[in-house]
């Protein structure tokens, strides 16, 4: 995104949060402090701090897995990106755009964005209803799941790292037979010397949609986020 449009949009988005903040200021400055991050995201602390809030990583997210927070999440985290797990892919585009380094530079080799826990009160298998393996045969890759005694699915949590493979494939999901323990999201502290550069060298370029399509994606999201749109 070039500067006028980003220029344009921070207008739009401050007139936003100005008209709303006029009547629901009270009660909001402390804000959530539970809101999912980017992957690689510093310390909530050093994360809120550095974070630009100019959106280069919700526009590089093909998968529209970022949202950006508003009133509701409290004064202190308008403008910061929240991710929905469910509908990350991983990509890192966020991380190579994020030019103020609240996004640390990190491989997804070394991210975790939560363990997966079974409920053995939901799981088909652990109900005897059947056997069901999906969750094994959806983390091949890490061999975080595997089945005790041939049967029960298990989960070790020092080989999880939260992709979510696991959900997308389990057919109980919905009642919950696998869910995220999200308090295990590792988070990283900033770098103890912190290298200043030009933007140009803190940052990756990602292809970016023509203005047209970034306008009318972008008012829509705003529109949404900041309850202007049902």
């Amino acid at each position: 995104m070039d500067c006028n449009r980003r220029k344009f949009l921070q207008v739009v988005a401050g007139s936003v949060v100005v008209g709303g903040g006029l009547t629901c200021v009270a009660g909001l400055a402390q804000g959530k402090n539970n809101l999912v991050r980017p992957p690689g995201a510093l310390t909530e602390p050093d994360f809120l701090a550095r974070c630009q809030r100019c959106l280069r990583c919700v526009d590089a997210c093909q998968p529209a897995a970022l949202s950006v927070a508003h009133l509701g999440d409290g004064l202190g985290n308008v403008g910061t990106p929240v991710l929905a797990l469910d509908k990350c892919i991983r990509c890192m585009d966020c991380v190579r755009v994020c030019p103020s380094g609240a996004l640390s530079k990190v491989s997804e080799d070394d991210l975790c964005m939560g363990v997966a826990v079974i409920s053995k009160d939901a799981c088909l298998t652990y109900l005897n209803k059947r056997r069901c393996r999906n969750c094994v045969s959806a983390c091949r890759k890490r061999k975080a799941i595997t089945l005790e005694k041939r049967r029960w699915p298990v989960v070790d949590a020092e080989k999880c790292n939260g992709c979510g493979d696991c959900l997308k494939r389990c057919p109980e999901v919905d009642k919950g037979a696998i869910y995220l323990d999200l308090s295990k999201i590792k988070r990283f502290d900033p770098p103890k010397e912190r290298v200043l550069g030009s933007l140009e060298s803190r940052t990756e370029e990602i292809p970016q949609p023509t203005f047209r399509e970034w306008f009318d994606k972008r008012m829509e999201t705003l529109s949404q986020v900041y309850g202007l749109k049902k």
